[in-house]
């Protein structure tokens, strides 16, 4: 009505590693929420803006012998379904442009996310200590996990299911208390941004992994 417009949806980012003991999956499903307003709304660069919102975890996959892997929402957003989907699709107008959130809305399908598209990968080196949180190369397993462990791949679905919670709480049980002590994972990280060697890791806050910890 007026000009505003909204989209909803489900998401579920699956994540399969084969490992010497065979193949692992982890998956977990996230709410996408999507506002536009008219360009008559607004002032300024404000004017016709949209809006997006993004409610979930972080995909877990129990590697075994102690160790996980975590697929973030960091860098995971409504883009990542867009350009898994449509990735030939640039919409001239705003028309458009709604018309394919429309589509988007409406699938129930499942694709593998392109490499570009990939969200943050990390482990622990120390599951117990938040702060050996660690990147993790999506091209190069072997060099967090040892030998034997490839992804194998990285699927996006638009589905029904329900948003998942608290299977990172149940991995990480310190999240939340970890994160009303202090910022970040890692104690003390460089007060300024290009002083650090990784911003993504050093930065990385309990968020990243949930946005329900607090709620």
């Amino acid at each position: 009505m007026f000009g505003f417009r909204d989209w909803n949806w489900h998401q579920k980012l699956t994540v399969s590693v084969m490992t010497p003991d065979g193949l692992k999956t982890g998956s977990a499903v996230s709410a996408v929420e999507l506002t536009k307003s008219p360009r008559w709304w607004g002032v300024g660069d404000s004017a016709g803006a949209s809006t997006t919102g993004l409610l979930g975890e972080a995909v877990t996959v129990d590697l075994g012998h102690d160790r996980f892997l975590f697929v973030l929402l960091d860098k995971y957003s409504l883009s990542t379904a867009r350009m898994a989907f449509f990735p030939s699709k640039r919409a001239e107008n705003r028309d458009e442009n709604n018309a394919i959130y429309d589509r988007l809305e409406a699938l129930r399908a499942t694709i593998n996310v392109p490499r570009e598209k990939y969200p943050l990968f990390v482990t622990f080196e120390d599951i117990h200590n938040p702060a050996s949180v660690k990147r993790v190369d999506p091209d190069n397993l072997e060099a967090a996990f040892g030998p034997g462990f490839h992804l194998s791949a990285v699927t996006i679905a638009i589905t029904d299911e329900p948003v998942t919670k608290g299977r990172v709480e149940e991995v990480l049980p310190w999240l939340e208390r970890v994160g009303r002590e202090r910022p970040t994972l890692i104690p003390n990280p460089p007060r300024l941004s290009t002083d650090a060697r990784d911003p993504d890791i050093q930065y990385l806050t309990p968020r990243r992994f949930s946005t329900e910890l607090y709620k």
